[in-house]
């Protein structure tokens, strides 16, 4: 990737940005050696390359507009039909044998594994969830850790997503203050990343079971402490009356949704958007399940599938009856990817 090429997918993450499809080896692959699908976003084709460079392995990189695994298979892009291309296109039968693709776990909302192998002869198992772990997964067998199963909403990953997701927005409104009101510039910057940092890093702090309402509460707080400490140093608590305005109108954007940026949870986009009436917005809005999930044990066949495939550990495995049981229902994001799974159709999102 090129320099330019990195710092657009890093800085501006949320947008597309595509990087070659097709079927690359790594290393020096023969007929036996395992086949990793990705998508074309170029900083995910970036980390898989690296978290897989010294070994001997095929890389079919799937034509997702550009868009990231998980974003594009929620949206209707990364699906069973474009990695049904990508072995036609590739003619990847005439490269192995064995006749096996590996896909991103996060890419399960938006695959039919059934199709694939119908359509290809392929038969297609999902890896781990981060490109990282996928050397330990070939290393066992193609068997998966419960940590491998698991997207990881911690400290690390807030962090990581901080900049990349705000930077394009701060831009802009930088560039604005910057012909027009440059004297705002430096405040601006400075009430902007503190208040995207605070939003970011105190989300399993702030109470609120949104963004918005996490957004709000924080901004109340912050403009509390300003109108106090400027009563006490300058006797006028409405001496930044001005920047309180900007306060609210930082922490509201930056709150606008967190769901898979901070935080395991319900779109708040996603559902403003269905209130509305949109059923897709270009690439940024798919609908989707946004209700509670439900298991009918009479259809369940104890699969297991479910439990494999679910990134935030709502399944706890099969119980007794070989039925599957919840572990936490609540953390239930409906990314519907068990919905997709499910071989019997036992699960639904009402």
């Amino acid at each position: 990737m090129t320099p330019v090429g990195w710092f657009i997918s890093y800085f501006a993450r949320w947008l597309p940005h595509a990087a070659p499809t097709g079927l690359f080896a790594l290393g020096e692959p023969d007929e036996n050696s395992p086949v990793i699908v990705t998508a074309n976003f170029s900083l995910t084709v970036a980390l898989v390359r690296k978290a897989l460079a010294g070994r001997n392995l095929w890389l079919l990189v799937v034509n997702t507009r550009g868009i990231n695994v998980w974003c594009a298979a929620a949206g209707g892009i990364f699906t069973h039909n474009r990695v049904i291309d990508a072995i036609k296109i590739t003619s990847l039968n005439k490269k192995v044998e064995h006749q096996e693709v590996i896909l991103p776990a996060l890419a399960a909302p938006g695959i039919d594994r059934k199709a694939i192998e119908a359509e290809t002869g392929f038969r297609a198992r999902f890896g781990p969830v981060y490109a990282g772990d996928i050397p330990a997964y070939l290393q066992a067998g193609k068997k998966k850790t419960d940590e491998m199963r698991r997207f990881r909403f911690d400290l690390k990953h807030r962090l990581s997503m901080l900049l990349p997701m705000n930077f394009p927005v701060y831009l802009l409104l930088a560039l604005v203050l910057t012909v027009f009101w440059r004297q705002y510039l430096l405040g601006f910057t400075v009430l902007f990343w503190l208040a995207t940092a605070m939003l970011y890093m105190g989300t399993n702090i702030i109470p609120g079971k949104s963004g918005w309402a996490q957004a709000l509460l924080a901004a109340s707080v912050v403009t509390v402490l300003w109108a106090a400490i400027d009563s006490i140093v300058a006797g006028k608590a409405f001496e930044h009356r001005g920047w309180w305005l900007a306060t609210f109108a930082i922490f509201l954007a930056a709150g606008f949704d967190l769901a898979g940026i901070t935080s395991a949870r319900k779109s708040d986009a996603e559902q403003l958007m269905s209130r509305l009436g949109f059923k897709k917005f270009g690439t940024f809005f798919h609908q989707r399940g946004t209700g509670q999930i439900s298991l009918d044990r009479s259809r369940c066949i104890g699969c297991g599938n479910c439990f494999d495939i679910c990134p935030v550990g709502v399944y706890k495995g099969i119980d007794q009856d070989k039925k599957a049981g919840f572990r936490d229902l609540n953390a239930c994001f409906t990314c519907s990817a068990c919905v997709r799974q499910c071989p019997v159709g036992a699960l639904s999102l009402y």
